[in-house]
């Protein structure tokens, strides 16, 4: 089978950030200090799904009262916000550790950053991974890495900058997601299902780390949950943790759709009061719930902010580049999606069950042609495959794949796939070139 793939401190003392408006000396020899890679995923759906959820349950003054009122009230969301897209900048705190180990907030970075626009009649929902050492002029502050805004003067400081430098249209919110409420939140729902890409073992005392995954569809609680996003010491570094953080949001929500989610809301409420900072009033966050709770893995959209490494002041950073950024943001900030069927959100596991050598591997690249993700490649459990299978939970989307593949009359079946949204099974009436 393939895989698609110490001296002690009275008082915390923040490390010099590195910038263009000071040139750093050689550093010393030191222990790393690590950056908090916060579920980023959970902090776009749980809110949009979830956590306004939460809100309407607070504000109907129970579970009870709020599940008597789910199905009967649809209300019109255009005429609640104003406007047809909602836009929220969504950024997860980074955490600082002192060199007695113990962390702190003060000047905290921006570990995060998601540009989000929610349709608001479509009920699509278009996210940007922003990466965080991209180089940037802060207003007030000068040159600097773009996680260094929200430390500088907060969160709209941080709006202005990515409005300004990266070009993106205006936002109407933010939401900032406290330090350590990651690992809280996914141990409350219960956990999360995600098929691991790889086998992960890292250890960093200094950092609070300690990953140790296989490879392969896990249940991971949060500490798990959050050490799979915040791995990045492989070739790709942080594109690889975005990567991640994207294919998390689908397994999120799924798990935040899930009827057994309702008994989890009580200490929901009360992890998300504590731990997510916003200027969203409750009272819109409460028909956002209402509006946004037909929410499916295949109506959100991801991408990240094209990039090209560079170095400025002796340091390594990521430059916007314009050419190629301008039509991703345009695309998902300002277009939006409309509701038709995007492949880029369907989780493909394709086997082969014709007995034709490399029939997975053929169709495996005519899926990913046509923009779908291909998540694994394998034999079937036998060969006498006839007739090409496409088998997911979703008949919709198990249809919508079956009529984009190169042969006619592909049958359809309705179950679960593991670590997928739909699984294939190639039939002898593949013809592989």
């Amino acid at each position: 089978m393939t895989t698609l793939p110490d001296e002690p401190s009275e008082q915390p003392q923040p490390k010099p950030r590195l910038t263009r408006r000071s040139v750093a000396p050689a550093p010393a020899p030191a222990p790393k200090r690590s950056h908090f890679g916060l579920l980023a995923t959970i902090l776009i759906v749980l809110f949009v799904v979830g956590a306004s959820a939460t809100a309407y349950v607070y504000y109907k003054g129970g579970v009870r009262n709020a599940l008597a009122s789910l199905d009967i009230l649809s209300p019109d969301l255009t005429q609640v916000f104003g406007r047809q897209k909602l836009r929220v900048l969504v950024m997860g705190l980074d955490e600082n550790w002192t060199t007695s180990d113990e962390m702190y907030t003060s000047a905290t970075r921006s570990d995060t950053m998601l540009a989000t626009n929610i349709d608001l009649t479509s009920k699509q929902i278009a996210i940007i991974s922003i990466p965080r050492d991209t180089w940037v002029h802060i207003p007030k502050s000068g040159y600097g890495k773009i996680n260094e805004a929200i430390a500088d003067a907060g969160p709209w400081r941080a709006i202005k900058t990515v409005e300004d430098e990266l070009a993106f249209p205006h936002f109407d919110y933010y939401i900032v997601l406290k330090i350590d409420a990651t690992k809280n939140i996914v141990d409350a729902i219960g956990g999360l299902d995600v098929n691991v890409e790889k086998s992960m073992d890292y250890d960093d005392d200094w950092g609070q780390l300690h990953i140790h995954l296989k490879k392969g569809l896990q249940h991971l609680n949060g500490e798990q949950a959050v050490g799979y996003i915040r791995f990045r010491h492989d070739p790709e570094g942080d594109f690889g943790r975005m990567r991640r953080q994207r294919q998390v949001i689908g397994d999120l929500v799924k798990r935040i759709k899930d009827p057994s989610i309702v008994s989890t809301l009580p200490s929901l409420i009360a992890l998300v009061r504590d731990n997510i900072r916003t200027n969203m009033p409750y009272d819109k966050m409460f028909y956002l719930a209402l509006g946004m709770r037909g929410v499916t893995p295949q109506m959100v959209h991801t991408s990240q902010l094209p990039v090209v490494e560079g170095w400025t002041a002796g340091e390594s950073v990521l430059f916007m580049d314009p050419v190629a950024a301008a039509p991703v943001v345009r695309k998902y900030m300002v277009v939006g999606f409309s509701g038709a069927f995007d492949p880029s959100t369907v989780h493909v596991k394709v086997h082969n069950g014709s007995g034709q050598r490399g029939a997975a591997t053929s169709m495996a690249d005519y899926l990913r042609e046509m923009g779908f993700d291909v998540v694994e490649t394998a034999n079937a459990d036998t060969f006498g495959t006839k007739k090409t299978t496409v088998t997911g939970p979703d008949q919709k989307i198990a249809g919508e794949v079956a009529k984009r593949l190169p042969m006619p009359n592909v049958a359809v079946a309705i179950g679960p796939v593991d670590g997928g949204d739909v699984e294939i099974v190639v039939g002898r009436d593949y013809n592989a070139p």
